[in-house]
């Protein structure tokens, strides 16, 4: 008798590099960055999750989370469904924004369109970083988001978690994760004027 079971249509190697890299605070995005090629590339665990979404967001029900989809950005995220991992989930959600807040509103004190942020031969780059270090009220607002290493560590934390993509050694743009929230971030303060 044959069942139609959807582990069936899921290879547990993929399975368990998704759960890895969603538990570890990290998106799924439809694209990632090759740092080999140096180009973006269609994500094939983001194709994985699109076409199994059902089975994956029940199983992650099922062990206390919930998958969620960001169709702005196009990318997956986890949500613990435990009210003690909230304020975790908080303070990430909370370094994120104020972190790539930052670096949008020091873009736009350049004289430079948000967009550029966005494009791989774009971002920001070794002499935005050494101004955004030089900036002592950036820095005072890092340490109040507790990023303890200033602008290295919140660079850090944005690239492991698939916010921004570091191209070199001083050069990083925002991925479509990262654009969706800061333009989410824009549109607030736009409409609270």
């Amino acid at each position: 008798m044959m069942t139609d079971n959807p582990f069936d249509k899921v290879v547990a190697e993929d399975s368990a590099e998704i759960y890895k890299q969603l538990t570890q605070g990290k998106v799924i995005l439809k694209q990632h960055y090759n740092k080999l090629l140096h180009q973006l590339e269609e994500n094939p665990l983001y194709t994985l999750l699109f076409n199994h979404s059902t089975h994956f967001s029940s199983l992650y029900q099922h062990i206390g989370y919930q998958l969620v989809f960001n169709d702005e950005g196009s990318f997956y995220y986890l949500k613990e469904l435990h009210d003690q991992s909230i304020d975790e989930a908080d303070k990430n959600a909370f370094k994120i924004q104020v972190a790539l807040l930052l670096i949008g509103k020091h873009f736009s004190a350049t004289g430079r369109n948000l967009n550029l942020l966005y494009q791989q031969d774009a971002g920001l780059n070794e002499i935005d970083l050494e101004s955004l270090k030089q900036d002592h009220e950036f820095g005072e607002i890092l340490k109040a988001a507790q990023f303890s290493k200033g602008w290295d560590d919140a660079l850090d934390f944005l690239t492991k978690r698939n916010f921004m993509f570091q191209t070199s050694l001083t050069s990083w743009f925002v991925s479509d994760a990262g654009k969706a929230f800061l333009e989410h971030l824009v549109n607030a303060y736009e409409n609270n004027e």
